[in-house]
């Protein structure tokens, strides 16, 4: 068996310590043993432990001292005690003071792989919660970086929902950060405790659609071989996330009206009602209403699930919020994979703040997790930008100002100003102009020669 977790067991009885250690090794667990305080403080100087267990009892230092030292210099690893009977109350008394558990001699292997494992489970999950939290944390300050009226206008809306459990539509373009807004709105409010759950409607076949969202009982269908939970009685006490709720077939969009309207689930296969408190929030990058008119969207179901609508602008029309977002992800990549970059030269960001970003943020996402990886200095330059052929805003790009008369005036302009936002780098002006670094030379000679 593969060792599992390293653990430390401490008792000045070697034999017993050495007993207990091959029994705790056959249960797969990495086991080390130390025959006194002293050498288990020099053993924990020099390595890492899940868990220790420890003697209260020791005759150069207690456990109690032991454990004061793990305490306050490894907090994250649980400490359980070992103690004689006629010494309970010094054991009680070490929980106290922060130890997760205590067992009397004669020890039960059995009793101590228990507390150990649950010892362990506690652990992984507070850690795990931790990091929720700061990454709950972390997406927050993303979400509070924008300097767009218009976004600031929908986070204070935002916050406002908290304490309400309406269903919310939110609307826009893929990648301008629906979903984020959806984790925000379910982390910050009273149904944190419970789970979020996402379902993409548009990746989930049409036959399939109905099971994952209200279950089934055994032999509803040919594969139906256990009673399976839906999506909404999972999500029962917490919010379900419907992304690309316009894919939803008529059927299923009937079936979660009726839910809407009466908040109970009737598995496939069953006539048995689950009553399920869930709050909805849905995701749309398609117009509902003119699929409402076309026939392809339920009016009334169109109105349930957008109680509260919500529309995110594209990242083209908040283009303030490009190199706040630029630096926040550059600063999270290079924490990450441990890259040198933490700022962006002024030509990249010009490059930045001229595209177009049809993937709106997520796009913008990959491109500097991208150029964090590939830069190799302290600053990301034009060159580490990888951006498809150009949609380039056309409203930035001033044809009167510039005197622009004839075609030929626009070409020689328009190459002019790209070759100014590359840096004269040539051969990035020519990927952006979607021509050959020979044509691009042509048009430049050409361009001279007529002057």
């Amino acid at each position: 068996m593969i060792p599992r977790h390293p653990i430390l067991i401490v008792d000045d009885d070697a034999t017993a310590v050495e007993l207990l250690a091959d029994l705790l090794r056959t249960k797969g667990f990495a086991v080390s043993a130390a025959n006194s305080a002293a050498d288990a403080r020099s053993i924990l100087a020099r390595r890492s432990f899940k868990a220790l267990v420890t003697d209260l009892k020791m005759p150069d230092e207690s456990g109690m001292e032991l454990l004061a030292h793990c305490v306050a210099s490894f907090p994250e690893m649980p400490v359980i005690m070992l103690t004689a009977h006629g010494t309970i109350e010094s054991a009680v008394e070490a929980m106290k003071r922060g130890a997760f558990d205590y067992l009397t001699k004669p020890i039960q292997l059995d009793e101590l792989e228990i507390v150990i494992s649950k010892a362990l489970e506690i652990k992984r999950i507070e850690t795990e919660n931790r990091f929720l939290r700061e990454e709950l944390d972390r997406k927050r300050s993303f979400l509070y970086l924008s300097r767009s009226p218009a976004v600031q206008e929908i986070y204070r809306l935002v916050e406002t929902l908290r304490e309400v459990n309406s269903t919310i539509l939110l609307a826009g373009e893929s990648g301008t950060g629906k979903e984020v807004i959806a984790r925000h709105i379910h982390g910050s409010g009273t149904r944190a405790a419970g789970s979020l759950v996402a379902i993409n409607c548009g990746a989930i076949p049409e036959t399939l659609i109905e099971s994952e969202l209200f279950g089934y009982e055994r032999g509803a269908f040919t594969d139906a071989r256990a009673r399976t939970k839906g999506k909404l009685e999972i999500a029962d006490g917490g919010t379900l996330f419907l992304d690309e709720v316009s894919e939803l077939p008529l059927k299923a969009q009937i079936a979660l009206l009726r839910f809407l309207q009466e908040r109970e689930v009737v598995p496939l296969g069953s006539h048995r009602r689950v009553s399920v408190d869930v709050r909805i929030i849905a995701a749309t990058n398609t117009d509902l209403g003119a699929l409402v008119r076309a026939g392809r969207f339920r009016e009334d179901l169109f109105y349930r699930i957008q109680v509260i609508p919500i529309t995110l602008p594209p990242l083209r029309d908040r283009r303030e919020d490009v190199i706040p977002l630029s630096l926040w992800f550059l600063e999270r990549f290079g924490t990450e994979y441990n890259r040198p970059a933490r700022s962006i030269s002024e030509g990249a960001q010009r490059i930045l703040l001229d595209y177009g970003w049809p993937g709106n943020i997520r796009e913008l996402r990959n491109v500097i997790e991208r150029a964090s990886i590939m830069e190799q200095g302290v600053e990301i330059s034009p060159h580490s930008l990888t951006i498809p052929r150009n949609p380039i805003a056309p409203q930035r790009f001033d044809f009167e100002s510039l005197g622009i008369t004839r075609l030929h005036d626009l070409e020689e302009a328009y190459i002019r100003w790209t070759l100014e936002r590359t840096e004269g780098n040539r051969t990035r002006a020519a990927e952006r102009l979607g021509i050959s670094i020979r044509g691009l030379r042509y048009r430049l000679n050409h361009e001279t020669a007529s002057h």
